[in-house]
Parts: structure tokens; C-alpha cells; sequence
């Protein structure tokens, strides 16, 4: 009745299950659709205001669904984070913790568990006490009654533990100096033993590798690349187990394993009690025997196990080598070569999950029990479940190297390219050299952007200081950092700043022990923190620091979540706010302010290097002609024009001839006048055809020829007023000249009258061929009784401007007027046979 109220409608839990991971799987591909933080169109769409608003709605409601499941579950957990990550961080943990509830629960129903295991202590959280800065802290009395009842119960990480450091603390440096390998010799080496300074980027000095020649030149064999059938391992209870803790016994060991070509390996470490951490166990196991290392009676004798781990015929197969290859060359100076990693053969084939424990599950169908990976394996003599839990994690590594070749194999379709992948990223792994870990005056920072606190200058002083103190502390004691004051605690302090020693004390509960032995120590780091003058940004820290806290300390996501808000946008920032500017508050205008004065050598007039000298072109500018207007010219004219009005003299001769010679040189000047603003005689605008051809030519061979007049300039009658000013007695000679000139000039005009009548003779012949009109045409010729001047109108004569009847002559425009096609054309030139072509 119970099964049906709990399922409703489904008849078994495998149709429960099947229906939920349907609508999982529905709602998981309707939120790959959504826009995500990580998509590019998320930063499109949330530019929108609408989107945002939406988002931070449904955000909401689910923080409030994960608020409510942990209040029914009674998980504490804070859900104000906005944070993606963060929430899946903490959705985690309260998984993990319900589903050991769960198995636990129903180990309980099988019977298999009746009572609880006496080697693990399981506090409730009940019996937390709420105090500030406490974190496992729990009544005491009621304890003390449990302990008491049951006399049985060892704890895993119990007081009265011995530190195994003590046995070899010879070996332990924790000083700044860079990690020494302490081999004596190199087995198995292709180069011999030799462990050279190096530097690094930040010109820090490290030791090299001394089997990274074998490394890279390692061989991979057929019988790694070829699969062979082997069945299941045997179970731990059905396999003999032998416990090393002599030099005898692990030389015996070492000749063993020599013989095999496959092993399995793991380790077992402690961190909490320790500054760099130590090996506490070192697991082997081959297809028929289990050994189990305690290196802290043999601790200087482990670098022997390099015969076996540097052996490149014996392949050494490891779940997660990372941390395991530094662990072994941090405590033993033990190095691998030839190694295969089943978490990296996993990635290559896309499991689901990558554990142990889900390989054991899935190929060997075997549940393995973590719950003892985080046990003090310190303890000795160690305990038959920690015993098993050892064994278990190597047991069956071979079996599962086999079948994961087997699967590489098939998945690349009988290529060997993915198993050769996995085998080269295992041996790279084994490149990794140790590094001790370096205190940098950064250090503090990476603590701080963890809390995500905010912290003023005294207490960033106080946060450097005792972070500085608290690795010191580890260093000299041998202890963990977390060990001699945990975080939280830590940031308790230097945000709470206690003035008495009794503060401190209250701010950490436990108190750890480290603090109550150097109280004094932290008393007086805290007063000097207080002492300090709160300002904006501290002197005494370093700059740089100071950069990365603001980054830190600023809102990381402001962007993300408004990207159109832009962080130098001050419009909504009022004015006075002491941000400084220009301008004077008082008066509005611009405030003095000094400019950076350079000195000669920055600033030159012209470069040394005649290449960059680049002047600009100088543009020449046109002569400008001076523009004389009509009154002016008339001005120039006057005189002449007043000296032909006045009366002659008859008294004197001398006058009237000046008079004479005044005039002509005048007329003289004026015909030359003429003479420039006659235009050139006019083309034919037709050429002839060919019936009148012969006849024109005959018609232009009677013309008399143009003669050519010779021009008097302007020289040559300032000269001659000149001469008749001084009396020259040449003066008859020039103007005998000057007549001469003025006749050739008078029949230059009888010329073209002529041939301007021959002109217009030929048009009207070739326009009575076309019409039957009388020739109406009247000679411009003078008659033989002379030349008249006063008749003549020079104006009409001497025109410049163009007229229908008088267009010059331009092949192209003729052509196109006469819609012909523009092409070369002949025609005669005046008085000769010959033509020329034209286009």
C-alpha cells in the first residue's frame, strides 16, 4: 500500500525512473536552447531589458526550489549566490550527501550493516554549535559519555598519533632552496645520471628531469599495442598479500617484480600534518600477488624501486598519475617511464564518468567503498578495512588495462592511433617535474578573491602579514598551513581586528594549537594593522597588489549582466563628487595648469634624415590680368581726342607740322590696333564637289595674294614721339616708312574684302543651284576714285563676336550636324593640289 502511495500510477520503480529521466532529459534539451552565459548570442540578449528581467525572475525561482529541497533534506547551505557555479558546487555536495544516506539506508535494509563501523566517528550535525568562527565544533560531555561506553572505538586521525616525520626528518626541506633529487644513480638509463641548473621564466632556479631523455625516446612494443584475452582478476580476500616495511624484503620485492611486464600501482598520502605532504602507502599489484609498501621505517631506501618504475619492458598502470608522479619524486626521488593511465584511456573513449570506482562498476561489476580515501593513513598498524580499501584500488588495474586496449582498439576500428594517443599522454604526465610551493607577496590575494571579502587598507595589511607568518609557521614546524590557522579563521581576524589577545582567541574556535604558542606574535602584528592611518590606498603594500584587489574586490559580472552600461559612463555622477577636472568650481572656466616642458632634443624644425623632410608643393598662381574698364579707356583716349578738336595755329609752322606728325602717329597707331583685333581669314565650311572643283581653283588662282603687313609696336612709337620731341633729323625717314606701311595696310583690307566676297560669291552660287532666287549681292570693294574711310563701318567689319553666316569651320561639328559619320575626311588646302586628311 505504501509502494502504490509513493509511486501513484507506476506499477514498478523502473517505470518511475525511466518516466522522470524522460522529462529530465525534456527539460535539459529545452535548456540547451536557452541563450547560456557561455553562448555568443547570450550577450545579444541581454542587452534587451525584458530578457534580463526574465532571467533574474527565473533565477530566482529556482534558487528558491533548491532552498526549499534542502530545508526537507536538512542540508545547510547558503543559495544567495547568483553564481552558476557556485550553485553547481553546492548542488553537488548535496547530492553526494543524499546518496550516501541512501546507500547507507539500504545496506541497513539488506542486513549488511547492523551496526556502525567503530573505526569512523559520524558527527551529527545537530551537535554544531552555532558560535561565530566555529566550524567542527560539538558537545564535549556527550562525547565523553559515548567514549566511555564504547572503549572499542580507535579514531582515524586521533591525538596520540605518532608523526612519521620524526624517523626521517633528514629528508624533509622545506626551506626556499629548489627541489634536489637525491639519486645516486640512474637505473635503466639511456643517458647517464646528470641533474643540471635550470631557469625559468621568472629567472627561478630548478633542476631538470633526470629521466626525461628515456621518456621521450621511449619505444612503445607490439605486445603493448596487441590486446590479450585475460579473465577477471581474482578477488582481494582470494590473493596472497605481503607486507613491506624492511630493506630485505623490498629488495626481494624489486627481483620479483622484474619478471612481470605488467603491474598496477597507487599511493596513499597525508597532507593536513605535513607542509608538503607525504607518502604514507605505495600499493603493487600483479595478476597473482598483492605487496603493500610502509616507506617509514625503509624511507631512505625507496629511491630503489626506480630498477622497477624506470624499467621501460615493465608497463605500470595508474588511475590519476597526476599527483602520484610528483608524490614519488618529492618523498623517494622515484620516477616513472612506461606508464599507462586508465583516467586518460577514458577521456580518449568518452565515459560518462572517469573514477575508479565507476570502471570497477561498469567492467568488473565490483562496488568499490570510498569512504576511506581521506582516512589518516598514518595510523599504524592500519586497520583491516583501510587494508582492503588499499588493496581494492590496485587489484584489478591490470584486468582493466587489457580490456581498455581492447576497447581503444575497436572504437578506432582496429587502428592503433587511440591507443597510442593514451599511451603518450600517460608518459607525459611522467615529465612533470616537483616544485615546492613559493610564497609570493600575491599569495594572500588568491585567498581573498575565494571569500569574495572586501577589506580596507588595515585589514589587507593584517590579512598580508599573517598569511606571511602563517607559512613560515609550516614551514618550521612541518605542519599544513591549514593546520596552524584555517582560512575562515584567518579572515576572521583580520576582518574583525581584535585589540586584546583575548579576541583573537574568540575569533577561532578550536583554537588551534600553533595559535596559543604564538599569540603574542599575532597580538602584535594586529596592533600595528590598527596603528595604521585608514586611507583609500596604502603606501606600505605593494602597488600591483593594490591593482588586484580592485579587481578582485570590484563586481566581476557588472558586464555581463549590463553590458550597455559602460564603466567610464559618469553622467549619472553629480557634479562636485571630488572627482578632479579642468574646470575651476567657482568660476566655470578653465583652471591654470602647468604643461610638461620638452627639451630641445625631442622637438626639431626639421628631421635629420632628408627622406622624412616632405615639404608641400607650392601651388603657382596665374598672372592676374588687370582689368581696365571702358571709362578708363576712354580716359587714355581723351587727350588724343581733345587734340583734334582744338584750332589749327596758322601763326607758327613749327606747330602745325608737330600737329601733322601727331596725327599720323596716331592714325598709325590706331590701324595697328586694327591690325591685332583682326581675326584670321575663315576656312571653307564645305568642301567643294567635285564639278565646281576645278573651276574654284581657277577662280583662286586669279586672287590676288594676302600680303602681309608689318606690324609697328608700341616701342617703335614711344621711340618716334620720342625722336619728334627731340627733334631727330631721321624724323623724314620714319615717316616716309610709315606711309609705306599705312598704303600695305590699306590694301591688307582691299585683300580680305576680296576674299570675303569670293566667299560669299561661292555660297550664293551653291544656294541658286538649290533655289531660283536673284543674286542680290552687293561688292563691299571700293570703287577705283579710292579707298573711303568715312563710309567704312569698322565695326561690322572687324566683329569679333561669331555670326551664323561667319562660323568657323570644325570637321567634327559638321559632320555631326549633318548627320554623317565623323570619320577622316579630305580636303583641298587654298592654292595648292594637294590635300590633307583630318579627323
Amino acid at each position: 500500500m505504501a509502494a502504490e502511495e509513493f509511486l501513484g500510477k507506476f506499477k514498478s520503480v523502473d517505470e518511475f525512473t525511466q518516466d522522470n529521466l524522460k522529462k529530465i532529459l525534456t527539460a535539459t534539451k529545452i535548456s540547451n536552447d536557452l541563450p547560456g552565459e557561455k553562448r555568443e548570442d547570450y550577450d545579444y540578449y541581454s542587452t534587451f531589458p525584458e530578457f534580463r528581467k526574465i532571467m533574474a525572475n527565473q533565477g530566482k525561482k529556482i534558487r528558491e526550489m533548491i532552498k526549499s529541497h534542502f530545508a526537507f533534506q536538512g542540508i545547510r547551505g547558503s543559495v544567495s549566490s547568483s553564481q552558476v557555479e557556485d550553485l553547481v558546487d553546492l548542488l553537488t555536495d548535496a547530492n553526494d550527501s543524499i546518496l550516501e544516506r541512501i546507500n547507507m539506508n539500504l545496506d541497513e535494509a539488506a542486513g549488511l550493516k547492523r551496526e556502525v563501523n567503530p573505526l569512523l566517528i559520524e558527527v551529527s550535525q545537530s551537535n554544531v554549535s552555532r558560535v561565530s568562527g566555529s566550524w567542527n565544533n560539538f558537545d564535549r560531555t556527550k562525547m565523553n559519555k559515548a567514549v566511555e561506553n564504547d572503549k572499542g572505538v580507535k579514531l582515524l586521525a586521533a591525538k596520540n598519533v605518532l608523526r612519521p616525520q620524526v624517523k626521517f626528518k633528514e629528508y624533509i626541506d622545506n626551506s626556499d632552496n629548489p627541489f634536489t633529487p637525491r639519486l645516486k644513480e640512474k637505473p635503466n638509463s639511456k643517458k647517464p645520471l646528470s641533474v643540471l641548473v635550470e631557469y625559468d621564466e621568472n629567472n627561478a632556479e630548478f633542476f631538470s628531469h633526470p629521466y626525461l631523455f628515456e621518456i621521450e625516446r621511449l619505444a612503445v612494443t607490439q605486445s603493448q599495442l596487441t590486446p590479450r584475452p585475460l579473465s577477471l582478476s581474482k578477488p582481494v580476500d582470494c590473493v596472497k598479500v605481503e607486507y613491506i616495511d624492511t630493506k630485505e624484503k623490498l629488495v626481494e620485492m624489486i627481483k620479483t617484480l622484474k619478471q612481470e611486464t605488467v603491474i598496477g600501482m597507487d599511493l596513499e598520502a597525508h597532507t593536513y600534518r605535513s607542509y608538503q605532504g607525504i607518502v604514507c602507502l605505495v600499493q603493487i599489484s600483479t595478476e597473482h600477488q598483492d605487496y603493500l609498501i610502509d616507506p617509514f621505517d625503509i624511507w631512505g631506501d625507496m629511491t630503489l624501486l626506480n630498477e622497477i618504475t624506470t624499467d621501460p619492458r615493465i608497463t605500470k598502470v595508474f588511475h590519476g598519475c597526476d599527483s602520484d608522479v610528483v608524490w614519488l619524486q618529492r618523498d623517494f626521488s622515484v620516477y616513472l617511464v612506461n606508464v599507462f593511465d586508465t583516467h586518460q584511456a577514458g577521456k580518449l573513449l568518452g565515459f560518462p564518468r572517469l573514477s575508479l570506482a565507476w570502471l570497477l562498476e561498469h567492467y568488473c561489476k565490483i562496488y568499490a567503498d570510498k569512504q576511506y580515501q581521506l582516512a589518516d593513513w598514518r595510523i599504524r598498524p592500519l586497520p583491516k578495512e583501510m587494508v582492503y580499501y588499499a588493496r581494492q584500488d590496485t587489484r584489478y588495474l591490470v584486468f582493466l588495462y587489457e580490456k581498455l586496449k581492447i576497447e581503444l582498439l575497436d572504437k578506432a576500428n582496429k587502428q592503433e592511433n587511440l591507443l597510442r594517443s593514451a599511451i603518450n599522454q600517460s608518459n607525459i604526465i611522467c615529465t612533470t617535474r616537483y616544485n615546492k610551493p613559493v610564497l609570493t607577496p600575491e599569495s594572500h590575494l588568491n585567498l581573498l578573491k575565494k571569500s569574495k571579502a572586501v577589506l580596507n587598507n588595515k585589514q589587507m595589511f593584517a590579512l598580508q602579514e599573517l598569511y606571511a607568518w602563517r607559512d613560515s609557521t609550516a614551514k618550521q614546524e612541518d605542519e599544513s598551513s591549514n593546520y596552524v590557522v584555517p582560512n575562515h579563521m584567518l579572515l576572521k581576524i583580520c576582518s574583525e581586528l581584535p585589540r586584546e589577545m583575548q579576541g583573537i582567541l574568540a575569533c577561532c574556535n578550536p583554537v588551534p594549537p600553533l595559535v596559543k604558542q604564538h599569540l603574542h606574535t599575532l597580538h602584535m602584528i594586529i596592533l600595528k594593522a590598527r596603528n595604521k592611518q585608514l586611507q583609500t590606498v596604502d603606501s606600505d603594500l605593494n602597488r600591483e597588489n593594490q591593482g588586484d584587489l580592485e579587481a578582485v574586490q570590484g563586481n566581476e559580472n557588472e558586464i555581463n549582466e549590463n553590458p550597455l552600461k559602460c564603466p567610464h559612463d559618469f553622467s549619472n555622477v553629480e557634479s562636485g563628487s571630488g572627482m578632479k577636472t579642468m574646470l575651476n568650481p567657482n568660476t566655470g572656466k578653465l583652471s591654470g595648469f602647468t604643461v610638461i616642458s620638452t627639451s630641445g632634443n625631442l622637438l626639431k624644425k626639421c628631421p635629420d634624415l632628408g627622406v622624412y623632410d616632405i615639404k608641400p608643393k607650392e601651388r603657382r598662381k596665374p598672372p592676374l590680368q588687370k582689368f581696365v574698364s571702358p571709362f578708363k579707356r576712354f580716359q587714355l583716349v581723351k587727350p588724343y581726342l581733345e587734340s583734334l578738336q582744338e584750332p589749327q595755329e596758322p601763326d607758327s609752322q613749327h606747330t602745325k607740322e608737330s600737329s601733322e606728325d601727331l596725327r599720323l602717329t596716331s592714325i598709325k597707331l590706331h590701324f595697328q590696333k586694327l591690325t591685332e583685333m583682326t581675326p584670321k581669314p575663315k576656312e571653307v565650311e564645305k568642301s567643294l564637289p567635285e564639278d565646281d572643283e576645278k573651276e574654284d581653283q581657277a577662280e583662286m588662282s586669279d586672287d590676288t595674294d594676302v600680303v602681309p603687313i608689318k606690324r609697328v609696336g608700341y616701342k617703335d612709337i614711344k621711340g618716334l614721339r620720342k625722336e619728334k620731341n627731340d627733334c631727330n633729323p631721321d624724323r623724314d625717314k620714319i615717316l616716309e616708312e610709315a606711309e609705306q606701311q599705312t598704303e600695305k595696310r590699306k590694301l591688307d583690307i582691299e585683300n580680305k574684302l576680296v576674299q570675303e566676297e569670293i566667299n560669299e560669291k561661292k555660297r550664293k552660287k551653291k544656294e541658286k543651284r538649290k533655289s531660283s532666287e536673284p543674286d542680290t549681292f552687293e561688292s563691299k570693294i571700293p570703287k577705283k576714285g579710292g579707298f573711303d574711310y568715312e563710309n567704312v563701318d569698322f565695326n561690322q567689319m572687324f566683329d569679333r563676336r561669331p555670326s551664323a553666316a561667319r562660323k568657323d569651320f570644325h570637321p567634327k561639328q559638321h559632320d555631326e550636324k549633318n548627320n554623317k559619320n565623323p570619320g577622316k575626311r579630305k580636303q583641298k588646302g587654298k592654292n595648292s593640289g594637294k590635300s590633307f586628311s583630318y579627323k
